[in-house]
């Protein structure tokens, strides 16, 4: 060890070539190592959209966001649930645990959804988009009843 460190006090310039060397193999390889290999730190995201035509937002806010709401609140991995209600939208994001699968929390969201009859015959029926995987956004839909269905199964007035 003490040889090492006399042959480095005497030669400099070969120690700093030797550091500046290391250096650039360093960055060489840090600019080719392919993305797939850097692990994925976002948080898993469900969004949830469902469009009514026309509606007010205080309307989508009571009639569908709050209700969905209701229904998705407590879900296994799930740490912040927000919701915005718009002009004939509503839009609920769900974020979940890093490394949460993604996969199961939307059959758990769809169950949940599935069991809900009660939205307004004129809302579309609710969309499911996930984000935080290695892809982009990659919109799935959701089956939550079809609209026959939910005429159906709503009570009518006589």
């Amino acid at each position: 060890m003490n040889k090492l460190i006399e042959i480095s006090l005497k030669r400099p310039i070969a120690v700093m070539a030797a550091v500046l060397l290391v250096l650039a193999f360093g960055l060489v390889a840090l600019q080719t190592i392919p993305i797939q290999l850097t692990p994925d730190i976002r948080r898993p995201q469900i969004d949830i959209r469902t469009r009514w035509s026309g509606a007010a937002p205080v309307e989508v806010e009571r009639e569908v966001t709050n209700r969905l709401e209701q229904e998705l609140g407590g879900l296994e991995g799930m740490i912040e649930l927000s919701s915005r209600s718009t002009l004939g939208s509503s839009r609920i994001r769900m974020e979940f645990e890093i490394g949460y699968n993604i996969d199961k929390a939307m059959l758990l969201i769809g169950n949940r959804l599935s069991g809900i009859d009660d939205l307004p015959l004129e809302a579309d029926e609710p969309r499911i988009l996930t984000r935080g995987s290695d892809d982009g956004p990659s919109p799935t839909s959701l089956s939550a009843g079809s609209t026959a269905t939910r005429a159906i199964s709503k009570p009518t007035a006589t």
